[in-house]
């Protein structure tokens, strides 16, 4: 979805802190909206908003589970599809 939204999307570690069979990353995610995202159509508008992933690995190395979080938030204000302002 976000690839076909950003053509030049880029997720850039920041941070990486494994923790037993757990990697958290921190990630900082830019682009240029040029294709639908979720109903909307391209604005051109750039973003830049963080994202933190947790992944479990399992003893065969694979990724078993993944958690994630992104600003939603930020990424929807920046394209205009929300208000700016102090959260409600």
């Amino acid at each position: 979805m976000y690839m076909g939204a950003y053509s030049d999307l880029r997720m850039d570690l920041e941070d990486v802190l494994p923790s037993g069979d757990k990697v958290v990353a921190r990630v900082r995610c830019t682009g240029t909206h040029d294709g639908d995202f979720m109903g909307m159509p391209p604005t051109g508008k750039s973003v830049d908003f963080q994202a933190i992933d947790i992944v479990r690995f399992g003893d065969d190395g694979l990724a078993h589970e993944h958690w994630g979080v992104l600003d939603a938030r930020a990424m929807m204000q920046q394209l205009g599809a929300v208000p700016e302002g102090a959260p409600a």
